[in-house]
């Protein structure tokens, strides 16, 4: 299988290069700055680009079969737009393309989420910290919505507490998840249930949290 990640120097995302080629698929690997990926392999090319170019993002989506987003935002990027702009970029590459599987790294803290304001309260964070971080989950949540309304066979993946763990391949995932305080799940984990979500059509259309 061909596939192209986005944010794929970030935490996740290198965990999905690095699993995605263990199966023994070709991977784009898009990337800011080349530097930071530490993978290499023959069946990985990296595509340099700025995901907020339509253009450059374009290059990495043609001829591939499908699309992971794990997309973050540094410090010197618009961490406001970052992710709705770029993954309507992606949107458009995919349709041009004729590249119908999408999925989306996203966060069980939402915006407008109950659940996801009482998970943050639950991770330690008072209301100026969550305050602070409303523009990112704003962010997300205009990304979830530009997926949903993309007409793409996309999944949207909401972890909870993030962590560096290693890989076990058991997980609960599901659109509604009795959680509780302290629960986690690794980005090994996260990866893997995302390059699944590639192939396994029971997902399709579906917002699901993931956690141990």
């Amino acid at each position: 299988m061909k596939i192209t990640v986005f944010g794929a120097t970030g935490k996740t995302g290198k965990e999905v290069v690095k699993q995605a080629l263990a199966l023994g698929y070709d991977v784009k690997a898009f990337v800011r700055d080349p530097q930071k990926m530490d993978i290499t392999d023959d069946k990985l090319v990296l595509v340099k680009g700025d995901v907020t170019s339509p253009e450059e993002v374009n290059q990495a989506v043609e001829s591939v079969e499908g699309v992971i987003v794990a997309l973050g935002a540094s410090s010197d990027m618009q961490v406001d737009i970052v992710m709705e702009k770029g993954t309507i970029n992606i949107i458009a590459a995919m349709k041009k393309h004729g590249v119908k599987r999408l999925v989306v790294e996203s966060s069980y803290a939402m915006s407008g989420s109950p659940e996801g304001v009482a998970f943050m309260k639950n991770m330690g964070m008072g209301e100026e910290q969550i305050a602070g971080v409303q523009h990112i989950l704003d962010d997300k949540t205009k990304q979830e919505e530009a997926v949903r309304q993309s007409g793409l066979e996309f999944v949207i993946v909401r972890p909870l507490m993030l962590t560096d763990n290693t890989k076990t391949g058991t997980y609960r995932v599901a659109e509604s998840l009795d959680v509780k305080t302290g629960d986690t799940i690794s980005r090994a984990d996260v990866a893997d249930f995302m390059l699944k979500s590639l192939t396994d059509n029971e997902w399709i259309g579906k917002t699901l949290a993931i956690s141990y």
